[in-house]
């Protein structure tokens, strides 16, 4: 099989996927009315509750086909179902690459790619679910990040990786007699669920103190410690930087174009450590070199 068709394979796996993330999104902050992501079994149109059938619930096609509309009672559907789907469809595909699935012949005979894929699709998948609810509804669901912070610390454990205790944290502790690849690898995974978690706890804690207000929620902190888990120590201080720059940003052009600044203005971290956390992801080893010179 050629690599292109591999890699539309992939695609549409992911825009299928994505099609479920939307479920997700819409289901999970709505358990109290009812609603799970396996009830009711169909998909339903949110506006005149007809269950949809699986010929218009096509990523990306039925949208396009449907003119953007709920064939029943023709209310518009959101352009964000397509774009989730998009967006999952190239995150699937990236991690494929990343881990080396679509790379490397030898790397389809590898238990420990596999383990690293499917982690790493949970994670990446989860923080797209994660960006779009908390922009919804102000809430991280511990029930993605929990689960995610299991995934990453057996990933860790079941197929190594260097890269979540970096370079010259592992250097120091081969001087000190680790020389265990697993062993490094679950400390880089753990250190980094530790160290996520309570560096979050500590800007609450802080925040808490000077304003007597909660300035960052709790599922922030459960959200970094997911991405510690599975991208390392060195992820949660990216992590973090970045977001704050972005988020800084999205402030400014916020207040710029409301015409005012307060410092009441509330925005939701999780879409900015998740995307930072995507950066770090696919691009971490680069920027640190490039940083570190």
């Amino acid at each position: 099989m050629s690599l292109v068709v591999l890699n539309i394979l992939v695609v549409l796996l992911g825009l299928c996927l994505g099609s479920f993330i939307n479920v997700v999104i819409y289901r999970l902050p709505r358990a109290e009315d009812g609603f799970s992501v396996s009830r009711p079994r169909r998909s339903i149109c949110p506006n005149c509750q007809a269950s949809i059938a699986w010929y218009d619930n096509l990523p990306l096609l039925s949208y396009a086909v449907l003119g953007g509309a709920c064939r029943h009672c023709k209310t518009r559907i959101s352009w964000r179902y397509p774009l989730v789907e998009l967006m999952a469809g190239l995150l699937t595909l990236a991690v494929f690459h990343h881990t080396g699935l679509l790379t490397y012949y030898q790397a389809w005979m590898s238990p420990a790619v596999w383990v690293r894929t499917l982690a790493g699709l949970y994670f990446v998948l989860g923080l797209l679910a994660i960006t779009f609810i908390d922009l919804d509804e102000m809430i991280i669901p511990d029930v993605i990040t929990l689960p995610g912070m299991v995934l990453g610390l057996a990933a860790a454990a079941l197929a190594p990786d260097p890269g979540l205790i970096g370079r010259l944290a592992g250097i120091k502790l081969f001087q000190m007699g680790v020389h265990d690849l697993r062993l490094l690898s679950i400390i880089g995974s753990v250190g980094g669920l530790i160290l996520g978690g309570g560096l979050i706890w500590i800007i609450f804690q802080a925040y808490y103190l000077v304003r007597r207000e909660e300035g960052i929620g709790g599922g922030d902190m459960t959200l970094l410690a997911m991405i510690g888990a599975n991208l390392g120590w060195r992820s949660v201080l990216v992590t973090i930087f970045l977001g704050s720059v972005i988020a800084m940003l999205a402030a400014i052009g916020m207040a710029v174009r409301q015409g005012e600044f307060r410092l009441t203005m509330k925005l939701p971290f999780g879409p900015f450590l998740s995307l930072a956390a995507l950066i770090f992801m696919f691009f971490g080893e680069a920027l640190l070199r490039w940083y570190l010179g």
